[in-house]
């Protein structure tokens, strides 16, 4: 009969994971987060996209313009710059971004995310 003896590493995988984990819980974390980021940068994008559309139909009615943007994207407060050139409008968005992670968010700074998009100003009769 064989005795049964204790291994000296019986518990090193778990003091490992116990060690490891929190760092992996924070990577995936600031993965989330740079998610998010990239997430509201697109939708900020498209919203100057559907701000140029609409007022490469209307140039003269900011207000269409705004509700447009409103009507697309659910980011506020969403900042639109509105610049007409000749036959040319760009329409600037800005949205700034905090990022609510515990440690994070007292060292990254918060960020304004921006787009800008140009289209001709559309001849509607």
């Amino acid at each position: 009969m064989r005795a049964c003896r204790s291994e000296p590493d019986s518990g090193q995988a778990t003091v490992e994971l116990a060690l490891v984990m929190p760092l992996i819980i924070v990577l995936l974390l600031i993965i989330l987060n740079v998610g998010l980021v990239v997430r509201d940068q697109l939708a900020v994008w498209h919203a100057a996209s559907a701000g140029a559309r609409a007022a490469s139909i209307s140039p003269d009615s900011p207000g269409v313009v705004q509700q447009a943007v409103e009507d697309e994207v659910g980011l506020r407060p969403l900042h639109l710059r509105i610049i007409r050139d000749d036959d040319l409008i760009t329409v600037e968005a800005q949205y700034p971004r905090t990022i609510n992670l515990w440690l994070i968010k007292h060292i990254v700074p918060p960020l304004t995310l921006s787009a800008s998009v140009t289209m001709h100003v559309q001849d509607v009769g």
